[in-house]
């Protein structure tokens, strides 16, 4: 893997939360809610606030609004999952899919079985969704999916593609078409054991390039409480700090 002491890797992907609703992409980005849940209805009442609902494996939900090339609104959500030990038998279906965009015949850095264990790698699932589907967005969004500059990551599913597609596992991955996707992160500590706590390390979410006359509104960032027992004291994971315009994503940026 790279051969860097404080490396982080993150590998996604998971079970499709398709929890949004639709809001104007103009109104004021609202505050993070406790709780609450909603399914994308074109009749529903505008808001972009899902709240942390879901299955009980879930760190955080990052949602907003962005806008389709004919003017409409699209709601888009991205759901991390707590990450799970590469030597679990649960994480078996991450393991194939990571190792299917990661694995030593695709480019960059070899990633095997061997490699993952030896460097106790922990695999996190994220799920991406948008309230319709095969909707070109007005321009693509950039997702954070972990950090891109230590260990792999495998996204899969509707308008997403890696942003080098000689180095998929390395490069990130742009989303251009609504629908659904998963990812999978791979955080590894560099030694057998498996740090479960890794993913604080990255940033994730959605944002576009300042010229590109795209807007991304409506922030909301959920932490559960599992989540915050990790990050708590840490001000990059400060939700409200988070939704600028042009982004709508959370965690670490460096020293």
């Amino acid at each position: 893997m790279r051969a860097s002491p404080a490396r982080i890797s993150i590998a996604v992907t998971g079970t499709l939360l398709a929890a949004l609703l639709l809001a104007g992409c103009g109104s004021t980005p609202s505050t993070p809610k406790a709780s609450g849940s909603a399914s994308p209805s074109p009749s529903a009442s505008p808001s972009a606030n899902a709240g942390p609902a879901g299955p009980s494996d879930v760190l955080f939900t990052i949602s907003a609004n962005v806008r389709a090339k004919d003017g409409s609104t699209i709601a888009i959500k991205m759901t991390a999952h707590k990450p799970l030990p590469y030597s679990n038998s649960d994480s078996a279906d991450l393991q194939k899919e990571f190792l299917e965009t990661c694995g030593a015949a695709v480019g960059g850095q070899p990633v095997t079985a061997e490699t993952l264990a030896a460097n106790g790698s922990i695999l996190m699932s994220i799920d991406l969704a948008s309230s319709v589907k095969g909707k070109p967005f007005v321009y693509p969004l950039d997702t954070s999916l972990g950090k891109t500059n230590f260990f792999g990551q495998s996204a899969k599913g509707q308008g997403i593609k890696p942003t080098d597609p000689a180095a998929p596992c390395d490069s990130g991955y742009g989303w251009s078409t609504s629908g659904s996707a998963h990812a999978i992160a791979d955080f590894e500590s560099g030694i057998p054991g498996p740090d479960l706590t890794q993913w604080r390390y990255g940033f994730y979410g959605f944002s576009v390039p300042f010229d590109s006359n795209a807007t991304i509104e409506a922030c909301t960032i959920d932490l559960t409480d599992a989540a915050t027992a990790v990050v708590a004291g840490d001000d990059s994971w400060n939700p409200n700090s988070a939704r600028n315009g042009i982004s709508c994503a959370i965690g670490y940026v460096g020293e």
